[in-house]
């Protein structure tokens, strides 16, 4: 077992003192503002007017184009006075002028077929083109300390804004200045801007040849600025991984979604300036309009052929039909279309193994001193990483397997007992082929320990064994599982088109399970995979799940075995799991805490739902998630809050809910505008106090994800944050215990796509030993008794296979020639943050001597022990937040009815 750990995360090393880089500067004029601005504008006639100029595209080009430039800044095109280039060196006007010439030109409208107004449009463009040269901005010196930051109240370091941009494009340069070289191959480095951070990209791609297929990859190592909640330096991410190319015959684009590709181009300029650096990224999608694949908005390789009219630029559809050539390169020009899941197979695997992870944060480490030195090293924080499980190991003695089967069974049963309140589980089987049917049906016995039924299946068994009594039925899904036929009548959104079909489908889903006034049960669909519908909206899941709902049922799907690689009994067990998840049937084990906090403790999970407008009903839609888990409970421990009817309700009734909420068509309700962002947070601020005053009865642990709240409740952003404080938006920071005299808070971080938490690995101990991987909670070496913030590492699952720890991927040899094939297991950290609990100080503040105070690390310890279960396998989250989120596949909004239709259905017959 490690006993250490360590993260790819730098900060500043005050013993070297500030990094100071000299730049030039520019900003965006204001007369260049208001003139383009005023162009932009004409595109949106009887439509509401942009606030603001669409510079990323003109960003993107001065990046890929203009020699010495280090960075763009952002909010440019709104004040002159914020910087807009950060440059090596002064760049001659002969040179913007053309790039701001190019992007000015895409600002009007491209093809008004009104005369008069296209010959108005031309003359403001003229007089827009005229002030480039009129009114070129002024070069000015200045220099920029790299490190800067300050203090919070919190004493959280917050660096200067401009860092978070700034000084990754700073990292990205230094790094990429020297290559990487493993295995005796140097790999050399391209960088590509990302909304959040820089990308180094390993260019050109390697291959990797198996059979008769060639395929292509990259090194892929991502940089970003971010803080920890009161650490007094901030932190450098590093993450590392493998960028994969499509390099098939064709580019299969999937139903809705888009692919991004990297072109490599040479400067448009006479002259020597120095080797390429940058990749830029443009956007590729299937267009309805022009019925064929076009490039999106603020797609750079749109304006590059208008500066370079030497060379050929690829098209969408030569690109799409050969993306290998493109790869390779065409007359200095290069494009890879970078591979996503949803396109298929790769047959390169994804994720770097410890070793290898290591070698390259090793080259980063090196890049990167003396300015920034590595975070410290962790340690184990609590001695004990899991909570009391059932043994998982096989037993090699046939009694002591059939004991530990009847443990396993016993607490099934009483998990779903508890979760029913004593109710027959009923459980209906929707299914497509005899072969599904037929393995979930053996997954259920598996599942509680149930004898074989008598007679055909699809007549229905019923069972019981002690108190529990379960009652299954097996039909045919039919064409229930159809298609969603999708009426594009005129003067209807997309929305309205797509809602309507699911209400059809729903409402015979619902009537074909039943009446709705059964209790609560199980629904298992067999559905086609999402490739065998023509688009993503025809596929008919979300009827099928609000039909399921109205009949009062949690459903779980599960594809035909053809639509799946995966064994189709493997698959039906997890299908199964999933469904009694849902029915509220999972109960966290008992935690090993050293008795330091209270038995009756109850968790409190919130979770912000966001559905956007491209969303699976095409329907926007918010919705607060509270979770509330009394493991002691001896009926419906897992309760949610249904903020309709004021009460915590059992889980399954709860996710029921949340779709039954979702059609809702009141035209009361659904003829509200849409509230908006200060209205939405005050909205959410006041039920987060109304729920913690819910819960003040007994000892709570909260827990809220602050990427995932903090745009609702910004209180929870870490410049925010003091120790046992919280605060709202408007009001001065209180103490936690005024919202509950027992209430503990817990602040988780994943990674998201904003590379919030580090990746790590664990050194190995000696040289013959390779790093590896550890479960446990860590803290840094030597942290005061009242450190806040830990990090929770866990196992890897049985589903990521036998991969051996050092294991080389991005340069195999003849020791690992199919290394890149393999994929490598990436466990995530989560940070864990104890913002509130009983510290001496927090006792002191409330005059309590009742009751001994808290350790931070026994805090957070029970959070990172909600990770394990004995159904799953070790989760992301804690269980509590894991089944709030989970609660999101229920938020399904439907677009209002129209006004003749809703009348039809509210008119009795």
């Amino acid at each position: 077992m490690y006993q250490l750990i360590s993260t790819t995360a730098y900060e500043p090393d005050p013993h070297t003192g500030p990094w100071i880089e000299p730049y030039r500067m520019i900003g965006f004029p204001d007369e260049w503002r208001e003139e383009f601005l005023g162009l932009y504008r004409r595109r949106w006639r009887r439509r509401e007017q942009p606030v603001g100029l669409p510079v990323r595209k003109l960003n993107e080009l001065l990046r890929a184009t203009a020699p010495g430039l280090i960075a763009t800044g952002r909010g440019a095109g709104g004040s002159a006075e914020v910087p807009w280039f950060y440059a090596s060196q002064d760049m001659p006007a002969k040179l913007v002028g053309p790039l701001l010439a190019s992007w000015v030109m895409t600002l009007p409208p491209l093809d008004d077929t009104d005369a008069e107004r296209a010959t108005d449009h031309r003359a403001a463009l003229d007089r827009a083109l005229a002030l480039i040269d009129e009114h070129s901005p002024q070069w000015r010196h200045e220099s920029v300390d790299l490190t800067a930051a300050r203090l919070t109240d919190g004493g959280t370091a917050q660096p200067d804004r401009r860092l978070y941009h700034l000084l990754p494009e700073q990292i990205g340069a230094r790094l990429a200045a020297r290559p990487l070289r493993l295995g005796g191959v140097d790999l050399s480095f391209r960088l590509v801007t990302r909304e959040q951070g820089v990308e180094l990209v390993s260019w050109p791609p390697r291959q990797y040849t198996r059979g008769k297929r060639i395929w292509h990859y990259s090194a892929l190592v991502t940089v970003t600025v971010q803080t920890v909640p009161f650490a007094s330096r901030f932190r450098v991410h590093v993450d590392y991984g493998i960028r994969r190319w499509v390099s098939g015959s064709q580019v299969w684009l999937p139903p809705g979604r888009g692919a991004t590709v990297l072109l490599d181009t040479p400067l448009p300029w006479p002259g020597d300036h120095g080797p390429r650096q940058r990749l830029t990224a443009n956007k590729l999608a299937f267009n309805r309009r022009l019925g064929m694949p076009a490039w999106r908005r603020h797609s750079l390789v749109e304006l590059l052929p208008e500066l370079d009219v030497l060379r050929a630029y690829p098209k969408p559809a030569e690109l799409i039909a050969d993306p290998a050539d493109w790869l390779e390169g065409r007359d200095g020009v290069a494009a890879g279309v970078v591979h996503s899941t949803a396109m298929g197979k790769h047959g390169i695997g994804t994720g770097l193994m410890p070793l290898e992870r290591s070698l390259v944060d090793q080259w980063v480490e090196e890049g990167l001193a003396p300015v920034f030195r590595r975070a410290a090293g962790l340690e184990r924080a609590h001695r004990k990483p899991a909570p009391v499980l059932l043994p998982s190991t096989p037993a090699k003695d046939a009694q002591v397997r059939d004991e530990r089967a009847q443990r396993r069974f016993r607490a099934r049963r009483g998990a779903v007992h508890s979760a029913l309140d004593g109710r027959p589980l009923l459980v209906d089987v929707l299914w497509q082929t005899e072969e599904t049917r037929d393995e979930l049906v053996a997954a259920l016995r598996e599942w509680l320990g149930l004898p074989a039924g008598s007679g055909p299946v699809d007549d229905g068994q019923e069972w019981q064994v002690g108190d529990l009594h379960v009652v299954l039925r097996a039909r045919p899904l039919g064409s229930l599982g159809a298609g969603l036929e999708l009426d594009d009548g005129p003067g209807r959104s997309r929305s309205q088109v797509l809602s309507a079909a699911i209400r059809e489908r729903a409402a015979r889903t619902a009537d074909f399970l039943g009446s709705g006034i059964d209790p609560v049960g199980l629904a298992l669909v067999e559905t086609l995979g999402p490739e065998r519908f023509p688009t993503s909206d025809s596929d008919p899941k979300s009827a099928l799940r609000h039909g399921c709902a109205a009949a009062r049922r949690v459903s779980q799907f599960i594809v035909v075995p053809e639509d799946s690689e995966a064994a189709v009994a493997l698959r039906a067990r997890s299908a199964l799991a999933d469904g009694m998840r849902q029915l509220g049937a999972v109960v966290p084990p008992d935690q090993r805490l050293d008795e330091e906090l209270a038995d009756d403790l109850q968790y409190l999970a919130l979770w912000q739902v966001r559905r956007q407008a491209d969303g699976p009903t095409r329907r926007a839609s918010r919705h607060l998630v509270a979770l509330r888990i009394r493991p002691r409970d001896p009926v419906h421990p897992v309760r949610g809050w249904d903020d309709t009817i004021k009460a915590w309700v059992p889980y399954a009734d709860f996710l029921i809910s949340l779709t039954a909420d979702s059609a809702e068509v009141d035209p009361a309700r659904s003829g509200r505008s849409a509230p908006t962002t200060d209205e939405r947070r005050d909205e959410v601020e006041r039920r987060i106090r109304s729920l913690l005053f819910q819960v003040r009865d007994r000892p709570t642990l909260l827990l809220a994800n602050s990427g995932n709240l903090r745009e609702t409740w910004p209180g929870l952003n870490n410049g925010q944050l003091e120790k046992d404080m919280l605060a709202f938006h408007g009001q001065s920071p209180v103490r936690v215990a005024l919202h509950g005299a027992d209430l503990r808070i817990v602040l988780l971080r994943d990674t998201n796509n904003r590379g919030e938490t580090p990746q790590w690995y664990a050194p190995a101990a000696t040289e013959k030993e390779p790093p590896g991987f550890s479960a446990g909670l860590w803290a840094p070496r030597d942290a005061d008794p009242d450190h806040r913030v830990f990090l929770s590492t866990v196992g890897k699952p049985p589903t990521a296979g036998t991969v051996r720890r050092d294991l080389r991927k991005l340069v195999p040899d003849q020791k690992w020639p199919n290394g890149p094939a393999a994929t490598a297991w990436n466990p995530q950290a989560l940070e864990l943050t104890v913002l509130g609990c009983l510290s001496p100080v927090a006792l002191a503040a409330a005059e309590r001597t009742d009751t001994a105070a808290d350790r931070p690390a026994v805090v957070a310890a029970a959070a990172h022990q909600l990770r394990f279960h004995d159904e799953y396998h070790p989760l992301a989250r804690p269980l509590p937040l894991h089944l709030a989120k989970l609660a999101e596949e229920y938020v399904l909004p439907l677009a209002p009815l129209p006004a003749a239709e809703r009348t039809t259905e509210q008119t009795p017959e």
